[in-house]
């Protein structure tokens, strides 16, 4: 089951990441409310983790059909290891980092983020598939042995009261006052600590299985509604940062999850003009090379920053995202696709 209109989110989200890393200062995002919600851009990571519970859900949750472990693990790697591969790859080309064998084996295993030493890795961006390791390795598990034997309301109390917990044990061990980068590393980085928005994602993704076959939400109002209450949330957070006041609250693991879960469930059942603009086959392409525009970022940016030497930052940062863009593209069209093809063919034969 698709559901195009969450697609080109992917590719919002993604390219959010990428001014947080590459565009802060550069007009328009220089600007007030909008330098507020670039050094916010992180948190596009936790909604990539969030989507991801829920495609998980809609793509292998219906009528409480249990999983095959096998073929659900092979389809996984297929989907994102050539990719990573190449990017780790470039990465080493590009920056030509000094590298250590037991780091690099643990990049190539996805076994970074589990290890905080090894942190920040090779190619920065890919701490983020070593966390959705352990989604993918739990999920099995997950949906054959709780979410099939489990009511929604059951369900629902178990992971939001887990999504409590983890909140409050992020928050008080963010505000610590231990500043190593180690123990940073350990709080912002380790997969326990970004399971909760997984969850979340797989509530979510059993509650829209189960009202999809009722006609809710089929004019654009909720979703209007929650745009509101966003922008209003982003100006609250710039007057607060204004003020001096500051929030001991760890917005990089999971706390959005209340605004992520609602915008993905009123967009997959929406059936007015939103869901008709999002479905549109260049925007749901764009989705699809999101997770490719996400892995390449730090190396193809540092190629094009060596090759153009361009010193106007407002054209410089446009065109990078215009050749990422393209590159990203040829990536998903000669590399993804076929990887995938490759690696489940091979495999499903063992």
């Amino acid at each position: 089951m698709r559901i195009e209109q969450l697609t080109f989110t992917r590719f919002l989200a993604a390219i959010i990441i990428v001014v947080f890393h590459f565009g802060k200062g550069v007009f328009p995002f220089n600007l007030p409310g909008l330098t507020t919600l670039i050094s916010f851009g992180y948190i596009g990571v936790s909604y990539f983790f969030t989507l991801s519970g829920f495609v998980m859900i809609v793509a292998y949750g219906k009528d409480g059909q249990s999983i095959n472990t096998k073929n659900y693990y092979i389809n996984r790697l297929a989907k994102i290891y050539p990719v990573y591969i190449v990017a780790l790859l470039l990465s080493l080309l590009a920056i030509r980092p000094a590298v250590t064998a037991p780091k690099l084996g643990a990049e190539v295993v996805l076994l970074q983020s589990f290890i905080p030493k090894y942190l920040p890795s090779y190619n920065l961006p890919d701490w983020s598939l070593s966390v959705e390791l352990l989604f993918y390795l739990l999920f099995p598990l997950l949906l054959n042995y709780f979410y099939n034997k489990s009511s929604l309301l059951k369900t629902g109390l178990v992971i939001s009261g887990l999504w409590i917990l983890s909140q409050v044990i992020n928050s008080m061990l963010a505000n610590s006052g231990d500043h190593t980068d180690t123990y940073r590393n350990f709080i912002y980085y380790n997969p326990i600590g970004h399971l909760n928005e997984f969850l979340a994602g797989n509530l979510a993704g059993l509650a829209y299985l189960h009202y999809c076959r009722k006609n809710y939400f089929a004019n654009d109002r909720p979703l209007l509604i929650l745009a509101v209450v966003a922008v209003l949330g982003v100006s609250l957070l710039r007057w607060m940062q204004l003020l001096g006041i500051n929030w001991p609250v760890n917005f990089h693991n999971g706390l959005l999850v209340v605004f992520f879960v609602p915008l993905i469930l009123l967009l997959a059942l929406n059936k007015g003009y939103f869901s008709k603009v999002l479905s549109n086959p260049v925007l749901v392409f764009l989705g699809e090379i999101s997770y490719c525009i996400y892995i390449l970022q730090l190396p193809l940016s540092t190629l094009f920053t060596g090759w153009f030497k361009l010193n106007n930052p407002v054209a410089g940062l446009y065109l990078f995202v215009i050749f990422l863009i393209v590159c990203s593209s040829a990536v998903y069209l000669f590399v993804e696709i076929p990887g995938k093809k490759l690696i489940k063919k091979y495999l499903k034969n063992l």
